[in-house]
């Protein structure tokens, strides 16, 4: 066997083929070591919010000393942040040897990049005897491939428009595609307002328990700590996270209320250190006071008006620019006017690829929902230019897609290791 790299492997699989289905992964998981793991497996899905319950959860199992595998998509700056043992990211060495044993085990099945990242990352799970497993779906969930796993408890966060070309383009078809990772005779969260009615109909058909949150679980947010409470379980003055967002609350609290089904006696002290260690990058975070700026993967509808609520909270005394780029599937141009209020200037770029918004047609899209703009050859340039036009009151978003804070943040650091 000719002995490859990380890297190698990575540039091997297609990035960017979208294959849905469960049949390959299924076979495969079928042999050895798959049909061998005993884990208990907690699947979550959601349009926003699944990578920050997905850490939460891990946070509170670990503090509870188990043993926790952590299965994340996409990834910020590397690979590797998709999979996590105990808090910590999967070595290269650890990744490279998952995937040369999956190419043996898989023999002439064809797997796409995520069903190969996920079989990664089990294979490492299972080299690690983790008690849980908290998988996070990559899209939608019935043709998932973590969908192919039976899990103990499913999770979805929120269900809003994305991907419409999968999933379909009103709420009612992606809650039912989303529905689909619930399991007969299980407990389901539904880790926000106004459930869908498809969720609820598929739980009173297949016999699950729906939790819904403000109706089932809740969370206060006070002055300087919040508390949560579950039926007659409460937890007063819980630290808030390092975080910004009062959404975090919500994706903690649903992760908490996961947690209860699971460890139903874990004291306090076990959330409050779950609290202090919990922590993903790219949401609402801070990566300079002076100027303020702020990076966040807001990318869709709901996020962005997260985003822009955390703005009207927050507001300065300077001017706010933007850093951005977005994907074309995005329905950009029905959510640019509601951030477009908080904004003072783009710096806008095209990213590369094919699903990539042209600078055209982004160029468009802000002038219609009239913000003022400068156009950018890349993200470097874009982010350099709005620095350079920045002051110490003032505050720059980046936004737009994983990989616009992927390659900010490269630009950030080489400008401070500049300095």
């Amino acid at each position: 066997m000719i002995v490859k790299t990380l890297d190698q492997w990575l540039e091997s699989l297609n990035q960017n083929k979208i294959d849905l289905g469960l049949d390959r992964v299924k076979q495969v998981l079928s042999r050895p070591p798959f049909n061998q793991m005993t884990a208990s497996i907690v699947t979550v899905g959601g349009t926003n919010g699944k990578g920050s319950t997905v850490t939460a959860l891990g946070a509170l199992l670990q503090s509870n000393r188990h043993h926790v595998g952590v299965f994340t998509s996409p990834h910020l700056f590397s690979y590797n942040e998709r999979i996590q043992i105990n808090g910590l990211t999967a070595q290269d060495s650890e990744i490279v040897a998952a995937f040369e044993a999956i190419e043996i085990i898989r023999e002439d099945i064809p797997l796409s990049y995520f069903e190969f990242s996920l079989l990664a990352a089990l294979w490492i799970f299972h080299q690690h005897s983790v008690d849980y497993m908290v998988l996070e779906v990559g899209l939608g969930g019935r043709l998932d491939a973590v969908n192919a796993l039976d899990s103990n408890l499913s999770i979805i966060t929120t269900v809003d428009i994305d991907h419409s070309h999968w999933l379909g383009n009103d709420i009612e078809t992606i809650a039912t595609e989303k529905a689909a990772i619930m399991r007969p005779g299980c407990v389901l969260i539904y880790g926000d307002i106004n459930c869908p009615q498809a969720i609820k109909d598929r739980a009173v058909n297949e016999d699950v328990t729906l939790l819904q949150w403000r109706v089932d679980y809740n969370a206060t947010l006070n002055f300087s700590d919040f508390d949560y409470q579950y039926g007659e379980i409460q937890f007063n003055q819980l630290p808030l996270p390092n975080m910004f967002g009062k959404f975090q609350i919500r994706n903690f609290a649903t992760a908490l209320t996961a947690f209860q089904q699971l460890q139903p006696n874990a004291n306090q002290s076990v959330i409050k250190k779950a609290l202090k260690q919990w922590r993903i990058p790219g949401r609402i975070q801070c990566i300079q006071k002076r100027p303020q700026i702020i990076a966040d993967v807001a990318h869709n509808r709901q996020s962005v008006q997260v985003l822009t609520d955390w703005l009207a909270d927050h507001p300065l005394k300077g001017h706010t620019r933007a850093v951005f780029s977005v994907l074309k599937d995005k329905q950009a141009e029905t959510w640019l006017p509601v951030i477009n209020k908080h904004i003072d200037h783009w710096f806008i770029f095209a990213m590369a690829g094919e699903r990539a918004t042209d600078i055209q047609t982004l160029k468009k899209q802000i002038a219609d929902a009239g913000g003022m703009l400068s156009v950018c050859q890349n993200a470097q340039t874009a982010y350099q230019q709005a620095v350079n036009a920045s002051k110490e009151d003032d505050r720059i978003i980046v936004f737009g897609s994983f990989h616009v804070l992927d390659e900010v943040f490269q630009s950030h650091q080489n400008m401070t290791a500049a300095q």
